[in-house]
């Protein structure tokens, strides 16, 4: 099962985004419950990276995959802040709503959105 974590802080801003394991759907190659979370996660960080040209604190499993770590950080500019967070919040509603569909195989924990979007 794939595990998502968001840690928050006091402002209920996104501080980190914890994605772990493997769907398990299907056989390698096939599983489109992956293929979901990979593109969403892996999209949203490409987001960050290119359009608002920050650098995000991302750590991965490269070898074996199944796992991604997001620390959200703050950057000087405010205005860039506020659309990683927004990018970020994007990238959990997307996740949440993988999990609505195939629940099975995907959990999002999240204190703000305890009871599902």
């Amino acid at each position: 099962m794939i595990t998502v974590k968001v840690q928050r802080n006091e402002q209920n801003e996104i501080e980190a985004i914890t994605v772990s394991g493997h769907a398990n759907a299907a056989k390698h190659g096939s599983d489109i419950v992956c293929s979901a979370v990979s593109a969403v996660s892996m999209g949203t960080i490409n987001a960050v990276d290119l359009l608002l040209n920050s650098d995000p604190d991302v750590q991965l499993a490269e070898k074996d995959g199944g796992f991604l770590k997001w620390n959200v950080r703050p950057v000087e500019d405010p205005l860039v802040s506020e659309k990683q967070q927004l990018l970020a919040e994007g990238m959990v509603v997307s996740l949440f709503m993988i999990a609505e569909s195939y629940g099975k195989y995907v959990t999002v924990h999240d204190t703000k959105w305890q009871g599902g979007v």
